[in-house]
């Protein structure tokens, strides 16, 4: 069983839509913008005609545990993890942490690609370099 979730919500200038899949693989999200407001019929049509073109991340493992607690402790943590909340920043949502970690990754892998990139050309240019003493001091 497959369950998407997809939020719309206004971020800075634009509107952009989360969605959210569960499945027996694991939890993926893919992020899309929309720009001005999307309407109700406008979202189903997207989801419709433009789901299969979404990029959602690496499917990471999911594992929800439900531990009883006593509703007083459960109210003390409660009233602490806000007191923490209001003196850190906004809150995050499982699907923003996630949609952070694939940025730092695809920035990590972006990185490595222009650094060897970068190696390449120099090591190439160095070559060339060598190439061109050696043919001087061959007198041509």
């Amino acid at each position: 069983m497959t369950e998407i979730r997809a939020t719309v919500f206004y971020e800075r200038q634009l509107w952009v839509a989360t969605f959210e899949r569960t499945d027996r693989d694991g939890y993926a999200v893919a992020r899309h913008i929309f720009g001005k407001e999307p309407t109700d019929p406008e979202i189903y049509q997207f989801v419709l005609e433009n789901y299969q073109e979404l990029k959602f991340g690496e499917l990471k493992e999911f594992n929800l545990t439900i531990k009883r607690v006593n509703p007083k402790r459960a109210q003390k943590l409660a009233r602490r993890e806000m007191e923490r909340i209001k003196e850190t920043a906004k809150p995050s949502t499982i699907a923003q942490d996630y949609m952070r970690e694939e940025l730092e990754k695809n920035k990590k892998a972006k990185k490595e690609r222009a650094s060897s990139k970068r190696r390449q050309r120099d090591e190439q240019q160095f070559d060339q370099k060598l190439q061109k003493r050696k043919e001087k001091r061959r007198g041509r």
